[in-house]
């Protein structure tokens, strides 16, 4: 999969804590007036606050691949992925992370647009849980796929290669294996849309990284059966998606990011792997991963949305750092409450910075220390 960074070349949306809330121009002034940082003048709203550097807020999204073939893959993230949130810790960022799958098939284990629950029973981890890592470990290498894996595995073992064309091994894998038919984009297009369990905050940036050893519904199978992408499976319409729902502040500070098959060298890795804890050699050239076009094509826009890591990438560490580099440089963005507000003042403290406006993104020349003050204030027409 690949991740894309969007505005300047920036990935996670990390930035800033904005002590007012995102505006609804619908609002009334009585509302506006409910808060001590927005005050209505001359049918404009007119903001002052200060933020902070490196205490922003981000939801990150993964969408995990949890089809047999990524077992292996997931166990060697998992524990990457703990210098990822410890570096998240460092920079005091205010995130939210949740699971949800590619799997939206309705079967036995689908997400269909909702978030796995952690072992504690919470459908995202932040700061606050003190065994955060433990968690995220254990949510990240879905059970599902390892004994998916297994059953493949010993079924073959305990039947011969030849009864992987039989009757009983399709009832059996469909009673103990997600679906082949991963949708990890269509899923993602799901959560931004039902937001299940509040997980999407309206003052936070939203980061997506997707997870797989294949593309979207690129199952032979399915694409014997003729089922093209849908709309939903498009990598175009996910952003589109987050505008609709979430809105253009969203929109402006996503980003998407991708862990999936690069190259043909990865997929000839990809397709020699061997299932089951005990490995069983008749189930080698069964694994049938792709190249992640679809996930990649978050990458190839202008500017891009992200950026992407090699699933087969001995260095997971390196790469999820390359990631982590991404959201520290987010730090040089705040979310302002409207585009193109007037009478910007923007002061920080013990330094001087030049910044730049983009919409309703304020840009600065450089990244800021974690703990910076910035002292804002602007107006936004009604």
């Amino acid at each position: 999969m690949k991740t894309l960074t969007r505005l300047t070349a920036l990935a996670f949306a990390v930035g800033f804590y904005v002590g007012c809330s995102p505006v609804n121009f619908g609002v009334s002034s009585a509302d506006c007036n409910a808060s001590t940082n927005c005050v209505v003048s001359n049918n404009k709203k007119a903001y002052s606050y200060s933020v902070t550097a490196g205490a922003g807020k981000v939801d990150i999204l993964i969408v995990n691949d949890n089809s047999a073939s990524m077992s292996f893959e997931q166990k060697r993230l998992a524990p990457r992925f703990a210098n990822f949130i410890q570096n998240l810790d460092a920079s005091k960022v205010d995130y939210r992370i949740a699971i949800t799958t590619t799997d939206v098939s309705g079967g036995k284990f689908p997400q269909g647009g909702q978030l796995i629950s952690y072992g504690d029973g919470s459908k995202y981890i932040t700061p606050s849980n003190s065994n955060r890592l433990a968690l995220f470990n254990a949510a990240i290498q879905r059970t599902e796929t390892q004994a998916c894996e297994n059953f493949i595995a010993n079924y073959l073992r305990n039947n011969g290669a030849s009864s992987i064309n039989t009757s009983g091994y399709s009832s059996g894998y469909a009673a103990n294996c997600p679906s082949g038919d991963e949708r990890g984009i269509y899923s993602a297009n799901l959560i931004v849309q039902n937001n299940p369990s509040s997980f999407i905050r309206t003052d936070a940036h939203l980061s997506i990284i997707f997870l797989s050893d294949e593309d979207e519904r690129s199952s032979s199978a399915v694409w014997s059966n003729g089922y093209p992408l849908s709309n939903l499976d498009q990598p175009s319409t996910l952003p589109k998606t987050v505008k609709s729902v979430l809105g253009d502040a969203k929109y402006n500070s996503l980003s998407i990011h991708a862990i999936v098959v690069r190259d043909s060298s990865c997929l000839a890795q990809q397709n020699s792997q061997v299932l089951g804890d005990n490995p069983n050699q008749d189930t080698r050239g069964l694994v049938s991963g792709a190249i992640g076009t679809a996930y990649l094509a978050f990458t190839t826009t202008s500017p891009a949305w992200g950026v992407s890591a090699d699933i087969c990438s001995s260095d997971y560490t390196g790469q999820l750092g390359t990631i982590q580099t991404s959201i520290q440089a987010k730090i040089k963005d705040i979310l302002l409450n409207c585009s193109n507000p007037t009478d910007v003042v923007v002061s920080v403290s013990g330094t001087n910075v030049a910044h730049s406006i983009n919409g309703n993104v304020l840009t600065f020349s450089q990244t800021l220390s974690p703990g910076t003050t910035v002292n804002l204030s602007y107006k936004c027409g009604i």
